[in-house]
């Protein structure tokens, strides 16, 4: 039996081929496979991006007094809660209290309108009869002039006595708002964090503070987001936030930064995270979930 070399060569060559394009097909489709992978964690990744970030209370204030003097009373402890308009603290108001006392007396008196008041009726009555006697020819005409004239002082007099009271009524009110900012009170509801001054200590406008105050019923987290991420957020938008010990809260964007660190290229994102009953500690870092 004979063998056709040629056929032989060409069935040889179209073998060659098909496994040569076997293999670049196959090569081809692992290439776009491992693209597809490759995209499709990218963007999972971004997806489900984690930002690290703090909790911060919602309010922190150095409360401090207006006004200088020694404290008589510290009303407050450490971790204590206060409401708002709480008193904090207490001032001396010896002096004060006197002022108030003195302004309170002159207010209440009334010798002068009253006095002010029966003279002017009296002028006016005698103005009267005078401009009646003149009109019969019983009073001249000079009589009469000197009569307006002692009534229109009379008038005068009384009006500056009315005036008067109403001064000393706005001294009395001066006086008790001096001695009411003698009492220092919480401007908001929150946790005493730290006393600065205690009783005995004197207030000067170099040392005024008294405690730190702190709103801890609800709590800011603060994140650095990349400028790229920060379309996800617009204000009032809900997102998850991780805790260090595994708890999941939601929190509310609250406020958006206007501006781009140049550095880090990040922008600062604050939301809220309600805390009505205190079981959640400022201080601690937390993740934000995208």
């Amino acid at each position: 039996m004979q063998f056709d070399n040629t056929r032989i060569l060409r069935h040889y060559d179209m073998s060659t081929t098909f496994i040569q394009y076997g293999r670049f097909s196959f090569n081809r489709l692992v290439v776009v496979i491992l693209g597809f992978c490759l995209t499709f964690f990218a963007l999972t990744a971004v997806a489900s991006a984690q930002i690290d970030g703090f909790i911060e209370p919602y309010r922190k204030i150095e409360l401090a007094s207006d006004e200088s003097g020694s404290i008589s009373e510290l009303l407050v402890a450490e971790a204590q809660h206060v409401e708002e308009g709480e008193a904090i603290a207490r001032l001396d108001t010896r002096v004060q209290e006197l002022q108030f006392e003195i302004a309170n007396h002159l207010a209440s008196t009334r010798s002068q309108l009253v006095a002010a008041d029966e003279a002017y009726k009296k002028r006016l009555a005698i103005s009267e009869q005078l401009e009646k006697l003149g009109a019969n020819g019983h009073a001249s005409q000079s009589e009469i002039i000197r009569s307006q004239m002692e009534l229109s002082i009379a008038k005068a007099k009384l009006l500056a006595a009315q005036e008067e009271i109403t001064v000393r009524e706005l001294e009395k009110q001066r006086a008790q708002v001096q001695l009411n900012r003698r009492t220092i009170v919480a401007p908001f509801a929150g946790v005493v964090s730290k006393i600065h001054c205690r009783e005995g200590e004197f207030l000067s406008p170099l040392r005024a503070e008294v405690v730190t105050l702190v709103q801890v019923d609800r709590l800011i987290a603060s994140f650095a987001v990349p400028s790229s991420q920060v379309s996800a957020f617009e204000i009032g938008k809900v997102f998850n936030i991780e805790l260090t010990n595994g708890r999941t809260v939601m929190g509310t964007v609250e406020s958006i930064g206007v501006e781009t660190d140049a550095q880090s290229m990040t922008i600062e994102i604050k939301l809220v995270i309600e805390n009505q009953e205190l079981d959640l500690r400022s201080g601690e870092l937390c993740t934000l979930n995208i």
